[in-house]
């Protein structure tokens, strides 16, 4: 161990020796040694000075290789990437910068012209490959190289628990061979290393050192200036240049008391020599500013846990935590060999315990190492308690607590203040608004406090404009967020912070709500700090980054006074979740909403919860639950004379009748709906009511009616300008035109919907417009393609959780696959979908996967089996009151009953059939009047038999 001692010699240091040298420390008693040197673990060391270089120290690759590959990093190129430009292969670009070829002149002037390197370092490359290219001199046996004798080599040791961090020593490395040219601008090349306590900055600087110590033989210097070191406070610049001075051999009494001069001494004793200068652990720009030398040929390699952006010359290298297969690669290396089986299952868990950060997975490592008697999943079980984690995380001279709480005293009080009110935060990432109610301060000031914690690496910005905790960081705040802030309230700032975030989800909301609840409660004063919620895009946007925080605010203890706010923030996330398709979620929040809302005796509130939780459940095919729901909300809404929340159930209450296949209640509904919002002259409500009003007019089998409504409802969407509703009817447009036959005119409204679904990003908009594309290319004949578009629609509706949305891409895909004659495939599609759409009660789809199933079983199977499932598809048309599904599950039996020689019961079936077709104008009529026409005027066919002109007429692929 070094000891501490004072500032300065009383006489010169003793001449170090050629071989090896000792560290002569100053002598005098009054402060502790600011120059000890510290590992990575935060032990200390003596340095070596023996001149041999450190493992991975030398690099054998020739001046010209070495020249080349610089020239090629700076310019930011693969070795593909150059080969590429100049015409010289990856594989001679590899050797030759390897060290292992001599250069051609034409092949180095093609590299040059590609690199577009300017006069200098153009001519530099090519003198370097001339003196390649030169006759060898007869070989010499070379050792390794050894610094100049005298010179300083001050390097603590490498640390063998180093992995990863290749690209970050490919930066540094490459710097190093810039060194003797100097930056771009001529200056001396230095490197700023920032990141968290514990990420391993100091191991990082110090293993490139080592690798790049032969290229700097006038020494290398190392000084600790204790930026983030407890119980002692940070090395001043004076301090330190008297250091370095009597390092690079000034007597003591030859030192100057004055900075400036102390520090132009300095920078005269770097001139013309080529020193490696590490300053580690530095607390400002300030600091280091007077350290640094003055011309090129020296490399500084600076380490602090704040971003120095005063250094205006510097390279800045952020350094975060370990990639997950080198935290295990460092938690294996340093728990030993054996001690951790390959492919453990609490592997994983517990580097992201250790939040993947270096210092963390060391100590666990180590306690592992050290402690046989405590296995992996012990130490994984001890370290889930958050409230315990930092604890485990220290051993006998190594604490993240403390790493923590040296940063934690090194920034202002205010920015204290606000690391504690962060810590009980209990979300995800904030933005300044937020943090600007939450410490009840502006914007500005918010912003200004953030970017300091940000700075000192307390906080981690993974988006632009958005701030949050590392894990542990995170721990330690919530730790320190016990402490007083200065306010009486201690609920204070999350009353703030919850009635910034009821305000701006209102705001939010009213850009993405397809339904009117005027009045639903009291505008309240705006925050001081408001987002920008101009339009539909930036307000799902704020939704998408704060839906999170909203819902973990909702369950905290000092919110639970707050009834009003989780009504509030459950109606104005309701849209929100259902368009993004997080309908569990909903589900919750809405449930709670309810409870909350009937305690309260809210009674307004409790049903338009209700209205909401029967969306999400609607959203999840549970038509059942979702119609109680409305008539519960209904009912409520009545009582309290609130003539929107009435007129918004029966709309809703509507829409699922019409998926369990009760027509006539739908319309019924529908039109009690569209009458009261006229009424309350709600255009965006009458729009959508007209719609599914049109919907049950064509499922009703009045398609032209369904088509003018429909018409009207995209006139009403495109006078208000709304893009959502627009697309939506022009789906619904399409979709009756589909079914009318008019397959071109379709497949123009279905492109139409989904281009304007896609520039809205609406998941279930667009799987609903490329199964309705995939249904028109089934129609013409294009089997493939509409297989592919209904498999595209699957895929999104299984994402987004869409169990009807699955049930029909399902439906559609196994009659793709059945036109293309994968009869298994088929038959497997046709049955997942008809058990699906049994499961969340949608009768109408269950009648239409009947149908499929039995036209297939015509084909492939016992006619009886068929005849079975017509018959079945028939009663519930029948039921549902679906006349288009019912003439074409007449029409099936019919076939089916001819192939078992009942020609009294075929012709019947299908005379019922063609009169249905007529009646809703459908172009099934003609095929179907043909086939009557053949079964009239054809022979009779024996019992059992198949009369030869219609038993091959059976359709060859399936409705669409």
């Amino acid at each position: 161990m070094l000891n501490r001692g004072p500032t300065h010699h009383a006489s010169p240091p003793p001449e170090r020796p050629r071989a090896r040298c000792r560290l002569v420390l100053p002598q005098n008693k009054r402060q502790l040694n600011p120059y000890r040197l510290l590992t990575e673990n935060g032990s200390t060391d003596l340095c070596r000075f023996d001149g041999q270089p450190f493992p991975g120290g030398e690099m054998g690759s020739s001046a010209f290789g070495e020249l080349l590959r610089d020239c090629r990093l700076s310019a930011g190129w693969t070795q593909d990437e150059l080969a590429d430009r100049s015409g010289v292969s990856s594989h001679s670009i590899s050797v030759l910068e390897a060290g292992r070829r001599q250069p051609r002149l034409s092949s180095v002037s093609r590299l040059a012209d590609a690199l577009a390197l300017d006069p200098r370092r153009r001519e530099q490359l090519l003198a370097a490959a001339r003196t390649v290219s030169a006759p060898p001199r007869p070989a010499v046996a070379r050792g390794p190289a050894r610094p100049r004798p005298g010179a300083p080599c001050q390097l603590p040791y490498d640390t063998r628990l180093f992995t990863g961090r290749a690209r970050e020593l490919d930066q540094l490395l490459a710097l190093a061979r810039s060194a003797p040219a100097g930056s771009s601008s001529g200056m001396v090349v230095i490197s700023a290393i920032d990141g968290m306590g514990g990420v391993g900055k100091s191991a990082l600087a110090v293993r490139a050192g080592h690798r790049v110590r032969g290229q700097f033989p006038d020494g290398q210097l190392f000084v600790d200036l204790h930026g983030h070191t407890a119980g002692i406070s940070p090395v001043t610049p004076a301090d330190a240049l008297d250091w370095l001075l009597r390092s690079l051999g000034v007597p003591p009494q030859q030192i100057p008391e004055d900075l400036s001069t102390r520090s132009a001494l300095y920078r005269e004793r770097l001139a013309d020599t080529r020193t490696l200068i590490v300053l580690d652990n530095a607390a400002s720009s300030a600091q280091v500013r007077p350290l640094l030398p003055g011309t090129p040929g020296c490399l500084v390699l600076i380490t602090s846990r704040k971003r120095l952006a005063g250094l205006d010359d510097a390279h800045s290298l952020a350094v975060d935590v370990l990639p997950d297969a080198d935290a295990i690669a460092l938690l294996h290396e340093g728990a030993g060999p054996g001690r951790i089986p390959a492919g453990h299952p609490a592997t994983d868990e517990l580097v992201r315990l250790c939040g993947r950060l270096p210092l963390a997975i060391r100590i666990a490592a180590g306690r592992l190492r050290h402690h046989r008697g405590l296995d992996l999943d012990d130490l994984v079980d001890r370290l889930r308690d958050e409230h315990q984690r930092l604890a485990h995380l220290t051993d006998e001279d190594r604490s993240l607590t403390a790493v923590f709480a040296t940063s934690f005293a090194a920034i202002a009080p205010d920015e204290q203040n606000l690391l504690r009110l962060l810590g009980r935060f209990p979300g995800y990432d904030v933005d300044t608004c937020a943090v600007a109610a939450l410490a009840g301060i502006d914007q500005r000031g918010a912003e200004r406090l953030l970017e300091s914690l940000l700075h000192h690496n307390l906080l981690l910005q993974r988006t632009p404009g958005r701030y949050l905790f590392h894990d542990l960081i995170g721990l330690y705040a919530r730790s320190k967020a016990e402490e007083e802030t200065g306010e009486t309230d201690r609920d204070a700032p999350l009353h703030r912070l919850a009635r910034y975030y009821q305000d701006t989800a209102a705001r939010a909301n009213e850009h993405l709500a397809r339904r009117t609840r005027p009045g639903r409660r009291p505008e309240p004063a705006a925050p001081a700090a408001l987002p920008a919620l101009t339009d539909r895009p930036k307000a799902l946007a704020w939704m998408r980054s704060e839906h999170r925080n909203l819902l973990a605010l909702l369950g905290h203890p000092a919110l639970a006074l707050l009834p009003s706010f989780t009504v509030s923030i459950s109606a104005d996330l309701a849209a929100f979740l259902l368009l993004e398709g997080h309908w569990g979620q909903a589900a919750a929040l809405h449930r709670s909403a309810v409870a909350t809302a009937a305690a309260a005796g809210d009674r307004r509130g409790e049903a338009d919860a209700l209205c909401d939780l029967g969306r999400a459940r609607h959203a999840t095919g549970d038509y059942r639950a979702a119609a109680e729901l409305y008539e519960e909300a209904l009912a409520i809404h009545q009582k309290l004379g609130d003539g929107h929340g009435e007129a918004n159930d029966l709309h809703e209450l509507g829409r699922i009748r019409l998926l369990t296949g009760e027509i006539q209640e739908a319309a019924w509904l529908h039109e009690r709906a569209v009458a009261a919002f006229r009424a309350l002259g709600d255009r965006l409500g009458e729009a959508r009511a007209l719609c599914d009003l049109g919907r049950a007019r064509h499922s009703s089998g009045d398609s032209p009616a369904a088509v003018e409504l429909t018409l009207q409802v995209l006139t009403l969407y495109r006078t208000m300008g709304d893009r959502r509703g627009e697309a939506a009817a022009l789906h619904d447009l399409a979709y009756v035109l589909d079914d009318m036959g008019d397959r071109d005119g379709a497949g123009d409204f279905y492109q139409e919907a989904l281009s304007i679904y896609e520039e809205l990003n609406s998941v279930q908009g667009v799987a609903n417009a490329l199964r309705g594309l995939g249904r028109v290319r089934h129609a013409v004949g294009d089997h493939r393609a509409a297989a592919e578009l209904h498999q595209r629609s699957l895929d999104t509706c299984r994402k987004a959780g869409s169990r009807h949305g699955e049930a029909d891409s399902l439906l559609g895909l196994g009659r793709a696959r059945d036109a293309l004659g994968d009869d298994a495939d088929a038959v497997a599609l046709y049955r997942r979908a008809l058990a699906l759409y049994q499961e969340i009660g949608s009768r109408v789809g269950e009648t239409k996967a009947l149908l499929a199933l039995g036209a297939l079983t015509e084909r492939t199977a016992d006619p009886h089996a068929a005849l079975l499932l017509h018959q079945q598809a028939l009663a519930l048309a029948h039921d549902t009151r679906s006349p288009l599904s019912e003439a074409r599950a007449l029409e099936g039996a019919a076939r089916c009953a001819l192939a078992l020689g009942d020609s009294a019961a075929a012709l019947a079936g299908l005379e019922d059939a063609l009169a249905l077709y007529r009646r809703l104008g459908s172009p099934s009529a003609a095929d179907a009047a043909a086939r009557l026409s053949a079964l009239r005027t054809g022979p009779a066919p024996a019992a059992g038999g198949r009369p030869p002109q219609w038993s091959t007429s059976a359709p060859t692929r399936p409705a669409p």
